[in-house]
């Protein structure tokens, strides 16, 4: 216990280092004039998701693979294709409605599906995994 504790401690304070870093970088960039591109939202997506994962795994990954962690993956997987998959219908017709499209393709709808697909996977995981602590 006091190795797993003392390893996920490092694994967070890694993970907070290069958050800061980035988060730092990129908050200089924007005070400086720069706007906030596709990659700078897609770098706070995955430090988030990074986050999700640390908080429900820790560093161990023995216990992702053991029958526990399987069962919160199956349900947390389980879960996310049909939030998913209600959540990509919702986007397609709020950008037909907002944007009148009949033969368009709206690219902001796909690149909202993308992240919502991303981040939603790990904080089911997350919630799943509190459910049997």
């Amino acid at each position: 216990m006091h190795k797993r504790l003392s390893s996920s401690v490092i694994g967070g304070m890694v993970l907070g280092l290069i958050s800061l870093v980035l988060i730092g970088l990129k908050v200089t960039d924007h005070l400086s004039g720069d706007p906030f591109e596709i990659a700078d939202i897609m770098i706070f997506v995955l430090l988030f998701v990074a986050w999700m994962q640390l908080f429900t795994w820790g560093i161990d990954l023995k216990m992702q693979k053991d029958e526990m962690g399987k069962q919160i993956a199956y349900r947390s997987a389980t879960i996310s294709y049909n939030v998913a998959a209600i959540g990509l219908f919702v986007l397609w017709i709020i950008d037909r409605i907002v944007f009148m499209r009949k033969e368009d393709f709206g690219n902001v709808s796909l690149f909202a599906a993308l992240c919502f697909v991303l981040v939603l996977n790990p904080l089911v995981q997350f919630f799943v995994a509190r459910k049997y602590r």
